[in-house]
């Protein structure tokens, strides 16, 4: 068949199958070796990113173990400055004296053991109830009084009732809840549980007429 063929239809189909061998070649092996390298080339590229933070990583490794290091002491310092469980009778104090030295009368004060939810072992938060009756300007220096014990406490419920408008500047009652958070050492050192009873408040001084003392 191909004796059949001139010159000229030989050359032809010779260049056609050299085509054909080009054309599979370019498919088949070529691209094919191309999408390999490329693969390769964008793995090698996350790799060394990779690489990169890593070591970025491990060079500020011991600068964030210093800062580490030294939020755990300010947290430590901070938990040392809360008052101390067991003396949480010389807040309640103070906060019966606060209400003694504006005129106003505590006619209530309970104290309860807070809700210890998330919080770091060894702090315990006691929640106080008290309700005061005194004038309005009294009521608010409490109020202000109160507002400088933040750093440790957190006011979560104030009510003000307000009687018959009988006076100019009448008597309002005042229901005021707190919680304060104080710091249990022998709690510390171990693992925080349940939260411990709150200890027993002073009992809440009886009033003469005219408030507190």
């Amino acid at each position: 068949m191909f004796a059949k063929l001139s010159p000229r239809d030989t050359m032809l189909l010779v260049l056609l199958l050299c085509v054909l061998a080009v054309v599979g070649w370019w498919f088949l092996y070529y691209q094919s070796r191309e999408q390999l390298i490329t693969d390769t080339q964008t793995q090698l590229d996350d790799s060394a990113t990779t690489l990169a933070t890593s070591r970025s990583a491990a060079n500020a490794l011991p600068a964030l173990r210093t800062e580490v290091a030294g939020l755990q002491t300010q947290r430590d310092t901070f938990f040392q400055a809360l008052p101390q469980t067991q003396n949480i009778g010389s807040v309640v104090a103070a906060i019966q004296q606060s209400v003694g030295a504006v005129g106003g009368d505590l006619t209530n004060l309970t104290v309860a053991p807070g809700a210890n939810t998330g919080l770091p072992a060894g702090v315990r938060p006691i929640s106080l109830n008290m309700s005061v009756n005194a004038k309005f300007q009294p009521t608010f220096q409490l109020l202000r009084a109160v507002e400088t014990m933040s750093r440790f406490s957190t006011v979560s419920a104030l009510s003000l009732n307000l009687p018959a408008p009988d006076s100019l500047d009448p008597s309002l009652a005042s229901t005021l809840t707190m919680t304060v958070y104080t710091f249990d050492p022998v709690a510390a050192g171990g693992t925080a549980g349940s939260p411990a009873a709150a200890p027993a408040a002073p009992a809440a001084p009886t009033a003469p007429a005219g408030g507190a003392r």
